[in-house]
Protein backbone atom coordinates (compact mmCIF):
# COMPACT_ATOMS: atom_id res chain seq x y z
CA UNK A 1 0.00 0.00 0.00
CA UNK A 2 2.65 2.51 0.91
CA UNK A 3 4.82 1.51 -2.13
CA UNK A 4 1.51 2.60 -4.15
CA UNK A 5 0.99 5.55 -2.38
CA UNK A 6 4.39 6.50 -3.26
CA UNK A 7 4.38 5.80 -6.62
CA UNK A 8 1.56 8.04 -7.04
CA UNK A 9 2.46 11.13 -5.39
CA UNK A 10 6.05 10.48 -7.65
CA UNK A 11 3.33 10.38 -10.85
CA UNK A 12 1.48 13.50 -9.81
CA UNK A 13 5.21 15.38 -9.02
CA UNK A 14 5.92 14.57 -12.62
CA UNK A 15 2.76 15.97 -13.89
CA UNK A 16 3.17 18.87 -11.70
CA UNK A 17 6.76 19.71 -12.85
CA UNK A 18 5.60 19.09 -16.55
CA UNK A 19 3.02 21.77 -16.34
CA UNK A 20 5.59 24.34 -14.86
CA UNK A 21 7.83 23.45 -17.66
CA UNK A 22 5.09 24.26 -20.04
CA UNK A 23 4.73 27.62 -18.67
CA UNK A 24 8.42 28.50 -18.34
CA UNK A 25 8.61 27.44 -21.70
CA UNK A 26 5.65 29.01 -23.40
CA UNK A 27 6.89 32.37 -21.26
CA UNK A 28 10.05 32.31 -22.51
CA UNK A 29 8.51 32.47 -25.96
CA UNK A 30 5.79 34.82 -25.14
CA UNK A 31 8.24 37.04 -22.63
CA UNK A 32 6.63 40.57 -22.74
CA UNK A 33 3.40 39.99 -25.39
CA UNK A 34 1.33 40.30 -22.41
CA UNK A 35 -0.83 37.23 -23.17
CA UNK A 36 0.08 35.10 -20.63
CA UNK A 37 -3.07 34.54 -18.20
CA UNK A 38 -3.90 31.06 -20.03
CA UNK A 39 -0.59 29.95 -19.01
CA UNK A 40 -0.24 30.64 -15.57
CA UNK A 41 -3.52 28.64 -15.16
CA UNK A 42 -1.13 25.44 -15.59
CA UNK A 43 -0.19 26.80 -11.59
CA UNK A 44 -1.54 23.97 -9.50
CA UNK A 45 -3.12 24.86 -5.97
CA UNK A 46 -0.60 25.10 -3.42
CA UNK A 47 -2.52 22.91 -0.81
CA UNK A 48 -2.55 20.59 -3.69
CA UNK A 49 1.50 20.46 -4.24
CA UNK A 50 2.51 21.02 -0.43
CA UNK A 51 0.99 17.63 -0.41
CA UNK A 52 2.72 16.30 -3.67
CA UNK A 53 5.64 17.45 -4.02
CA UNK A 54 7.66 14.81 -1.66
CA UNK A 55 9.79 17.53 0.04
CA UNK A 56 10.64 19.83 -3.03
CA UNK A 57 8.00 22.26 -2.15
CA UNK A 58 10.63 25.41 -2.08
CA UNK A 59 12.22 24.14 -4.65
CA UNK A 60 8.91 24.25 -6.99
CA UNK A 61 8.20 27.50 -4.77
CA UNK A 62 11.71 28.99 -6.75
CA UNK A 63 10.56 27.73 -10.33
CA UNK A 64 7.01 29.53 -9.98
CA UNK A 65 8.17 32.78 -8.04
CA UNK A 66 10.45 33.37 -11.05
CA UNK A 67 7.06 32.82 -13.60
CA UNK A 68 5.47 35.04 -11.32
CA UNK A 69 7.81 37.87 -11.74
CA UNK A 70 8.04 37.53 -15.38
CA UNK A 71 4.25 37.29 -15.37
CA UNK A 72 3.96 40.71 -13.41
CA UNK A 73 6.83 42.49 -15.98
CA UNK A 74 4.57 41.20 -18.62
CA UNK A 75 1.54 42.78 -17.73
CA UNK A 76 3.25 45.63 -16.06
CA UNK A 77 4.23 46.70 -19.54
CA UNK A 78 1.32 46.13 -21.42
CA UNK A 79 -2.08 46.27 -19.64
CA UNK A 80 -1.63 46.65 -16.29
CA UNK A 81 -3.65 43.96 -15.23
CA UNK A 82 -3.05 41.12 -12.45
CA UNK A 83 -5.91 39.06 -12.48
CA UNK A 84 -3.71 36.16 -11.51
CA UNK A 85 -1.37 37.76 -8.72
CA UNK A 86 -3.42 36.03 -5.68
CA UNK A 87 -3.62 32.89 -6.87
CA UNK A 88 -0.11 32.58 -7.44
CA UNK A 89 1.45 34.46 -4.27
CA UNK A 90 -0.32 32.33 -2.44
CA UNK A 91 0.62 28.93 -4.19
CA UNK A 92 4.31 29.82 -3.85
CA UNK A 93 3.72 31.00 0.08
CA UNK A 94 1.71 27.45 0.50
CA UNK A 95 4.58 25.68 -1.27
CA UNK A 96 7.35 27.79 0.80
CA UNK A 97 6.21 29.37 4.07
CA UNK A 98 9.13 30.99 4.86
CA UNK A 99 9.40 32.44 1.44
CA UNK A 100 9.39 36.20 2.49
CA UNK A 101 9.84 38.22 -0.26
CA UNK A 102 7.05 36.26 -1.78
CA UNK A 103 4.84 37.65 0.93
CA UNK A 104 6.47 41.50 0.86
CA UNK A 105 6.44 42.09 -2.97
CA UNK A 106 2.75 39.76 -3.06
CA UNK A 107 1.59 41.85 -0.89
CA UNK A 108 2.78 45.80 -2.72
CA UNK A 109 1.09 43.70 -6.04
CA UNK A 110 -1.81 43.12 -4.63
CA UNK A 111 -2.45 46.45 -2.64
CA UNK A 112 -0.57 48.86 -5.05
CA UNK A 113 -1.09 47.32 -8.52
CA UNK A 114 -4.24 44.70 -8.19
CA UNK A 115 -6.38 47.04 -5.86
CA UNK A 116 -7.25 43.91 -3.61
CA UNK A 117 -6.24 45.41 -0.66
CA UNK A 118 -8.17 42.51 1.74
CA UNK A 119 -5.85 40.02 -0.72
CA UNK A 120 -2.96 41.76 0.47
CA UNK A 121 -3.62 41.86 4.19
CA UNK A 122 -4.71 38.35 4.15
CA UNK A 123 -1.40 37.29 2.15
CA UNK A 124 0.77 39.07 4.92
CA UNK A 125 -1.21 37.95 7.96
CA UNK A 126 -0.34 34.25 6.40
CA UNK A 127 3.23 35.45 6.18
CA UNK A 128 3.10 36.18 9.91
CA UNK A 129 1.83 33.10 11.31
CA UNK A 130 4.08 31.51 9.18
CA UNK A 131 7.42 33.78 10.20
CA UNK A 132 6.20 35.12 13.87
CA UNK A 133 9.95 36.31 14.26
CA UNK A 134 9.96 38.64 11.05
CA UNK A 135 9.83 42.04 11.24
CA UNK A 136 9.33 42.71 7.85
CA UNK A 137 6.06 41.37 7.40
CA UNK A 138 4.11 43.24 10.41
CA UNK A 139 5.82 46.62 9.00
CA UNK A 140 4.75 46.22 6.07
CA UNK A 141 1.28 45.30 6.90
CA UNK A 142 1.39 48.12 9.48
CA UNK A 143 1.92 50.34 6.38
CA UNK A 144 -0.97 48.83 4.32
CA UNK A 145 -2.81 49.80 6.99
CA UNK A 146 -1.66 53.34 7.55
CA UNK A 147 -1.35 53.90 3.87
CA UNK A 148 -4.21 51.90 1.92
CA UNK A 149 -7.18 51.65 4.71
CA UNK A 150 -6.20 54.75 6.83
CA UNK A 151 -6.20 52.63 10.08
CA UNK A 152 -4.19 54.87 11.75
CA UNK A 153 -4.79 52.79 15.20
CA UNK A 154 -4.34 48.54 13.59
CA UNK A 155 -1.27 50.23 11.90
CA UNK A 156 0.16 51.26 14.93
CA UNK A 157 -0.89 47.80 16.19
CA UNK A 158 1.77 46.41 13.38
CA UNK A 159 4.22 48.86 13.91
CA UNK A 160 4.83 48.05 17.22
CA UNK A 161 4.61 44.12 16.55
CA UNK A 162 7.29 45.02 14.11
CA UNK A 163 9.37 47.03 16.53
CA UNK A 164 9.37 43.64 19.03
CA UNK A 165 10.88 41.25 16.63
CA UNK A 166 14.64 39.99 16.63
CA UNK A 167 16.87 43.32 15.73
CA UNK A 168 14.15 45.49 13.73
CA UNK A 169 15.77 48.88 12.39
CA UNK A 170 15.36 51.60 14.36
CA UNK A 171 12.61 53.08 12.05
CA UNK A 172 10.12 50.62 13.24
CA UNK A 173 10.16 52.67 16.36
CA UNK A 174 9.69 55.65 14.39
CA UNK A 175 6.40 54.41 12.67
CA UNK A 176 5.00 52.86 15.76
CA UNK A 177 4.90 56.45 17.17
CA UNK A 178 3.96 58.44 14.48
CA UNK A 179 0.77 55.71 13.95
CA UNK A 180 0.08 56.12 17.30
CA UNK A 181 -0.08 59.85 17.22
CA UNK A 182 -2.09 59.54 14.19
CA UNK A 183 -4.37 57.57 16.06
CA UNK A 184 -4.85 60.13 18.96
CA UNK A 185 -3.00 58.51 21.13
CA UNK A 186 -0.99 61.16 22.29
CA UNK A 187 0.58 59.93 25.23
CA UNK A 188 1.88 56.34 24.24
CA UNK A 189 3.10 58.07 20.90
CA UNK A 190 5.03 60.41 23.42
CA UNK A 191 6.25 57.78 25.72
CA UNK A 192 7.66 55.82 22.26
CA UNK A 193 9.54 59.26 20.62
CA UNK A 194 10.79 59.73 24.55
CA UNK A 195 12.43 55.83 24.17
CA UNK A 196 13.36 56.33 20.74
CA UNK A 197 15.50 59.79 21.79
CA UNK A 198 16.93 58.00 25.35
CA UNK A 199 17.83 54.93 23.05
CA UNK A 200 19.54 55.94 20.11
CA UNK A 201 23.17 56.91 19.15
CA UNK A 202 22.06 58.14 15.95
CA UNK A 203 22.48 62.14 16.68
CA UNK A 204 19.94 62.06 12.95
CA UNK A 205 17.34 59.97 14.53
CA UNK A 206 17.33 61.37 17.87
CA UNK A 207 17.11 64.65 16.30
CA UNK A 208 14.10 63.80 14.26
CA UNK A 209 12.54 62.12 17.76
CA UNK A 210 13.03 65.44 19.51
CA UNK A 211 11.22 67.22 16.90
CA UNK A 212 8.75 64.86 17.35
CA UNK A 213 8.26 65.02 20.73
CA UNK A 214 8.12 68.74 20.69
CA UNK A 215 5.44 68.73 18.33
CA UNK A 216 3.45 66.83 20.05
CA UNK A 217 4.06 69.06 23.03
CA UNK A 218 2.87 71.70 21.12
CA UNK A 219 -0.35 70.19 19.74
CA UNK A 220 -1.13 69.34 23.49
CA UNK A 221 -0.37 73.20 24.33
CA UNK A 222 -2.67 73.89 21.49
CA UNK A 223 -5.79 71.61 22.53
CA UNK A 224 -5.67 72.34 26.40
CA UNK A 225 -5.84 76.37 25.53
CA UNK A 226 -8.34 75.75 23.12
CA UNK A 227 -10.45 74.49 25.45
CA UNK A 228 -9.68 77.30 27.94
CA UNK A 229 -10.67 79.63 24.87
CA UNK A 230 -14.35 78.24 24.78
CA UNK A 231 -14.66 77.86 28.59
CA UNK A 232 -14.07 81.19 28.60
CA UNK A 233 -17.26 82.13 25.88
CA UNK A 234 -19.46 80.30 28.10
CA UNK A 235 -18.57 82.15 31.33
CA UNK A 236 -18.20 85.81 29.87
CA UNK A 237 -20.36 85.24 26.82
CA UNK A 238 -17.68 86.64 24.14
CA UNK A 239 -14.25 84.74 23.18
CA UNK A 240 -10.93 86.80 24.33
CA UNK A 241 -9.19 88.92 22.24
CA UNK A 242 -5.86 87.65 23.52
CA UNK A 243 -4.23 84.42 24.81
CA UNK A 244 -3.13 86.47 28.26
CA UNK A 245 -6.90 86.78 28.85
CA UNK A 246 -6.96 82.99 30.16
CA UNK A 247 -4.82 84.47 32.90
CA UNK A 248 -6.79 87.66 33.74
CA UNK A 249 -9.94 85.72 33.97
CA UNK A 250 -7.94 82.85 36.03
CA UNK A 251 -8.62 80.38 33.53
CA UNK A 252 -4.98 79.44 33.67
CA UNK A 253 -1.60 80.28 35.78
CA UNK A 254 0.31 80.77 32.96
CA UNK A 255 1.15 80.59 29.25
CA UNK A 256 3.02 77.70 28.75
CA UNK A 257 6.17 78.22 26.42
CA UNK A 258 6.10 77.01 22.88
CA UNK A 259 8.72 74.43 22.17
CA UNK A 260 9.74 75.71 19.24
CA UNK A 261 10.58 79.21 20.73
CA UNK A 262 7.20 81.01 19.41
CA UNK A 263 4.11 82.37 21.06
CA UNK A 264 0.53 81.82 20.84
CA UNK A 265 -2.22 83.77 19.66
CA UNK A 266 -6.14 84.16 18.84
CA UNK A 267 -7.32 84.08 15.31
CA UNK A 268 -9.70 87.42 15.38
CA UNK A 269 -11.66 85.40 12.83
CA UNK A 270 -11.94 81.61 13.94
CA UNK A 271 -11.34 82.03 17.08
CA UNK A 272 -8.67 79.09 16.98
CA UNK A 273 -5.18 79.47 18.83
CA UNK A 274 -2.32 79.49 16.86
CA UNK A 275 1.38 79.11 17.34
CA UNK A 276 3.40 81.81 15.50
CA UNK A 277 6.24 79.02 15.28
CA UNK A 278 4.12 76.97 13.73
CA UNK A 279 2.19 79.26 11.57
CA UNK A 280 5.83 80.43 10.16
CA UNK A 281 7.06 76.90 9.70
CA UNK A 282 4.07 76.18 7.36
CA UNK A 283 4.32 79.92 5.52
CA UNK A 284 8.06 78.75 4.85
CA UNK A 285 6.76 75.28 3.61
CA UNK A 286 4.18 76.54 1.43
CA UNK A 287 6.79 78.98 -0.23
CA UNK A 288 9.21 76.36 -0.71
CA UNK A 289 6.69 73.94 -2.52
CA UNK A 290 4.89 76.62 -4.68
CA UNK A 291 8.68 77.84 -5.61
CA UNK A 292 8.88 74.59 -7.35
CA UNK A 293 6.08 74.43 -9.30
CA UNK A 294 6.04 78.02 -10.60
CA UNK A 295 10.27 77.16 -11.74
CA UNK A 296 8.64 74.11 -13.40
CA UNK A 297 5.81 75.67 -14.74
CA UNK A 298 7.86 78.56 -15.97
CA UNK A 299 10.38 75.65 -17.71
CA UNK A 300 7.68 74.06 -19.59
CA UNK A 301 5.57 77.32 -20.99
CA UNK A 302 8.16 79.57 -20.78
CA UNK A 303 6.21 82.11 -18.53
CA UNK A 304 5.04 82.49 -15.13
CA UNK A 305 1.74 81.65 -14.42
CA UNK A 306 -0.99 83.69 -14.56
CA UNK A 307 -2.13 83.14 -11.19
CA UNK A 308 -1.90 80.34 -8.34
CA UNK A 309 -5.51 78.48 -10.02
CA UNK A 310 -3.07 77.88 -13.38
CA UNK A 311 -0.89 75.40 -11.10
CA UNK A 312 -3.44 73.64 -10.17
CA UNK A 313 -5.02 73.47 -14.12
CA UNK A 314 -1.43 72.16 -15.21
CA UNK A 315 -1.71 69.50 -12.80
CA UNK A 316 1.45 70.97 -10.75
CA UNK A 317 -0.43 71.33 -7.12
CA UNK A 318 -3.81 69.77 -5.90
CA UNK A 319 -4.91 72.86 -4.72
CA UNK A 320 -4.07 76.21 -3.74
CA UNK A 321 -3.11 76.29 -0.05
CA UNK A 322 -4.00 77.98 2.59
CA UNK A 323 -2.22 78.88 6.07
CA UNK A 324 -4.15 79.92 8.94
CA UNK A 325 -2.63 82.90 10.26
CA UNK A 326 -1.10 84.20 7.23
CA UNK A 327 -2.03 85.97 3.87
CA UNK A 328 -0.68 84.04 0.60
CA UNK A 329 -0.08 86.35 -2.31
CA UNK A 330 1.62 85.97 -6.02
CA UNK A 331 3.01 88.38 -8.38
CA UNK A 332 2.77 87.81 -11.92
CA UNK A 333 5.35 89.60 -13.05
CA UNK A 334 8.10 88.28 -11.07
CA UNK A 335 6.97 84.56 -10.50
CA UNK A 336 7.35 85.22 -6.95
CA UNK A 337 4.93 83.63 -3.94
CA UNK A 338 4.79 85.11 -0.39
CA UNK A 339 2.81 83.55 2.90
CA UNK A 340 3.73 86.22 5.37
CA UNK A 341 1.88 86.24 9.03
CA UNK A 342 -0.17 88.42 9.70
CA UNK A 343 -0.05 89.03 13.79
CA UNK A 344 -1.97 92.25 13.18
CA UNK A 345 -4.86 90.83 11.90
CA UNK A 346 -4.87 88.02 14.03
CA UNK A 347 -4.58 89.67 17.28
CA UNK A 348 -7.52 92.47 17.96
Amino acid sequence: MRSLVTVMMVLVLISAAAAITKVAATLDHRRYEGDVVEELTYFPSGRFLELADLGFGALIADGMWLRGIQYYGAHHKSDKAYPLAEHIFSTITDLDPEFISAYRFGGIVLSEDVGATGAAIDLLKKGIRSNPGRWELPFDLGFIYFVDCNDCAKAARYFSLASRMDNPPEITKRFTAFAFRKAGKTEVARALWQQLYDSTGNRVIKDAAAAAIKNIDLDTTVQQLSALVERFRQNSGRYPAEISDLVRAGLARRIPEDPFGGSYLIDGETHHVLSTSRVEDEAAKTVESLTKAIERFNRQNGRFPASLEELKSAGLIETVPEVEGARLAYERSTGKATCNPVWREVVR
